[in-house]
Order: structure tokens, then sequence, then C-alpha cells
């Protein structure tokens, strides 16, 4: 091919290879289109650390809510992972740019893991996709040894104690790198009552882990 034609066919190829935006399936230069992005962006909390204090802190990058609600249904039940490599990397910026005080020195990631059963039928972890986009971002260690030991149901549409009792006694470690003393930071997409946050923190805390607080995508606050 003429040297002349070359810049010509690299743009066409670059057109036809981009992927469309899960959200609105326009023509997007990376994750999403200019337009999701930015009615993503306006979901974005300026004081993620907000949350950051009582037994079980939390840190969150957004609100649960608009574009990021219908970016978590993509993720989660379309198959879009990219989504949670992106949400890991911008929950990392939060995180860097407002850290909450009085943190250890070593923090270890531990994803909230999905049950064996839907992780075969989903076939990935929204959580260990964010997780493992804010490691790569912080250099921060990731450890899966949190396992999920029962099925559970979902837990939207359930009152809180029908929460606390659907995930009670619902996690365990499995040949687990993590020893006692150890401080970890959990990693979920969505917060809610945080009763599976504090169902893993209670089994991780009944081995002397140090659980410092949870970190997630966004946050919801239920009447």
């Amino acid at each position: 091919m003429p040297s002349f034609w070359k810049p010509f066919r690299e743009q066409a190829l670059n057109l036809f290879l981009k992927p469309n935006c899960p959200l609105c399936d326009r023509t997007a230069t990376d994750t999403f289109c200019k337009y999701c992005h930015r009615q993503l962006q306006e979901c974005q909390l300026l004081d993620p650390a907000q949350s950051w204090q009582g037994d079980l802190p939390v840190f969150a990058w957004g609100k649960y809510a608009g574009a990021v609600k219908r970016s978590m249904a993509k993720l989660k039940y379309d198959g879009h992972r990219s989504i949670g490599n992106i949400y890991g990397e911008w929950l990392a910026a939060s995180w860097q740019k407002s850290p909450p005080v009085a943190l250890p020195n070593k923090l270890i990631l531990v994803p909230i893991p999905l049950h064996p059963d839907k992780l075969i039928s989903r076939g990935f972890n929204q959580a260990e996709l964010i997780a493992r986009g804010f490691s790569r971002a912080t250099g921060v260690k990731l450890d899966l040894s949190l396992h999920r030991t029962r099925s559970t149901t979902a837990q939207f549409g359930l009152s809180k104690s029908a929460r606390q009792e659907n995930v009670a006694d619902a996690f365990a470690l499995v040949r687990s790198s993590l020893k006692p003393g150890d401080s970890v930071l959990l990693v979920d997409d969505i917060y809610t009552t945080g009763a599976t946050v504090r169902s893993a923190a209670l089994a991780l805390r009944s081995i002397d882990i140090n659980v410092c607080g949870v970190a997630v995508v966004s946050t919801v606050v239920l009447d």
C-alpha cells in the first residue's frame, strides 16, 4: 500500500474498532462516550470520605443514582467488564486525592466475593474487577482469600433486619494468605445498609484481622 494512504487506513480502522458506549451505544473513545462520562461524573461525591467513621467506615466514589445505577446493571447483568475496571481506577483516584486519616502503612484489598454458583453464572465478580483496577492504580496488594460459603438471596427489596439475617455467617477464609494482625480494606460495588460488608468484616475480625473499612463505587441511603 502506498504510504500516502496509510494515515487514512489507520483512521478508518480506528473508527471501526472503537467500542460503543455500553450505556447509550454511541461511539466511545474510552469505556464511555463523552456524554455518559459527564453524567457519571455528576454522580461523584465531593467528599468521598464523609462516611469514614464508626465501627466500619465507608469510602464511596459516588451516589447510586442515575447513570451510575444504569452502569452497574450493565456491568453485572450485561457483562460489560470494562465498567468494573474503570470504576476501580476512579475509586483509586478519589482515594489518592482524599485519603482517609489514620490508616495503617500497609493495607490489603479484599473484594466481597460472590457465591461459587453465582460466580459461574455471571462469569466474573464485579467487586473483584473493581478491586483489581484499584490495585493497579495504587499498588495496594489484592487478596482473594475471602469466600462466600453459602448462597444468599438478592439484598434489594429486603428490610434491614432481613438483609442482616440473609448474609449472617455467609463468609469465611479459604486457604488464606492473610494472618492475624493484617489490615484489610474491603471493596464492593454498592453500599446500602452495610449488612453484607459487616458480615464479611465479622468473619475477618473473628480471626484478629484488622478491617479498616470498606471502599465502594457507590452508596445509597435507605429509609
